[in-house]
């Protein structure tokens, strides 16, 4: 049997990378959830794991970090593999030097956290967007963080940073939601049944996946951004190095990471999102793109309106649509800074 403060692996000590100042700590682990540990559905995990980082100085202010369903425990890694190196790391708005940066392995997903792949059960149970934040609430206490310093959410991420926030309280300095709202919005929940009766009809093979996720970016984007971009390219252009090209290659990558079980899952922990704004009584910054399909302005004017602390909400407009808080890096990374030293 094991209890809620004992860790599965002992944390490993990366050598330091050669640009990092000599106080920069880069430390990795896997704690043990409790044994059993109850779902928000009833249902329980046994022998549940939850994989995570942590990289910077060991008395720095601590910034949890957390992304889309695609995102892993590294936003930033030794070897320039983060999934949002444009934000984390020495000289980056969330600095590695000045703050501790944490992050998961999504329960339900394809990594290291406990999930359908790593699952002795043949269906793996739901899981909500507030059962990955209590695992991540136990990761904090385990870890030693009295304080959150910020609380930085994109997308999904979003979603369980939101429940996250409403855990900490008064731990919890700051939250930042980037493209993130209270519940689904209706088109993504259309979307994603699409998505999901494609691999029903694949036989969740990797071809089905493969065509999922590039539906899935499609949405993320807008049609004045990808017109932008392929619309002076030739009909048969389009098929190599055009748009047909560019995504069939995000299918074809994606499908070398993550599993069809793995992407349903996290899937309906969208779907199933909700969380009373009033019950996040904490100073929040809410990032909105007014092209957004999957998460429209009027859910996060909505957020605003009913939160239960100071809320402010940015609105931009971009042609990345949904990707706009990875690739308008300026804008975010200016945003972050704000809301860091203000």
């Amino acid at each position: 049997m094991k209890d809620e403060t004992e860790m599965s692996a002992e944390p490993q000590r990366y050598r330091h990378a050669q640009a990092e100042a000599p106080a920069v700590q880069w430390l990795e682990g896997e704690l043990a959830l409790p044994q059993a540990f109850v779902l928000e559905s009833g249902a329980a995990l046994n022998d549940a794991k939850l994989a995570w980082t942590c990289v910077g100085p060991a008395d720095a202010p601590v910034v949890v970090v957390l992304g889309g369903i695609s995102a892993h425990r590294r936003p930033v890694a030794i070897d320039g593999s983060g999934w949002w190196e444009s934000q984390c790391g020495t000289g980056k708005a969330l600095d590695t030097n000045r703050h501790r940066l944490v992050g998961i392995d999504w329960l339900g997903g394809c990594d290291d956290s406990t999930g359908p792949k790593s699952s002795a059960s043949e269906h793996f149970p739901a899981i909500s967007t507030a059962d990955q934040a209590r695992a991540l609430l136990l990761l904090l206490n385990r870890l030693g963080v009295r304080r959150v310093h910020l609380v930085v959410g994109a997308s999904y991420g979003g979603n369980v940073a939101q429940h996250l926030a409403a855990l900490l309280g008064e731990r919890l300095r700051h939250l930042v939601l980037l493209s993130a709202a209270h519940k689904a919005a209706q088109f993504g929940l259309a979307l994603r049944h699409v998505q999901r009766a494609i691999l029903d009809l694949g036989s969740n093979s990797t071809e089905a996946l493969a065509l999922t996720r590039s539906l899935a970016v499609l949405g993320y984007r807008t049609a004045e951004g990808v017109e932008r971009r392929f619309g002076a390219e030739s009909p048969v252009d389009a098929h190599a190095d055009g748009v047909l090209g560019w995504i069939d290659h995000h299918g074809r990558k994606f499908v070398r990471r993550f599993d069809a079980a793995a992407y349903r899952c996290l899937g309906l922990s969208l779907d199933a999102h909700g969380i009373d704004p009033a019950a996040v009584r904490v100073p929040t910054t809410l990032f909105a793109v007014r092209e957004d399909l999957t998460v429209p302005l009027s859910l996060l004017r909505e957020y605003q309106a009913r939160a239960g602390a100071a809320c402010e909400l940015v609105e931009i407009s971009s042609d990345y649509g949904h990707d706009a808080f990875l690739k308008e890096e300026a804008i975010v990374g200016t945003l972050f800074e704000r809301c860091l030293y203000v």
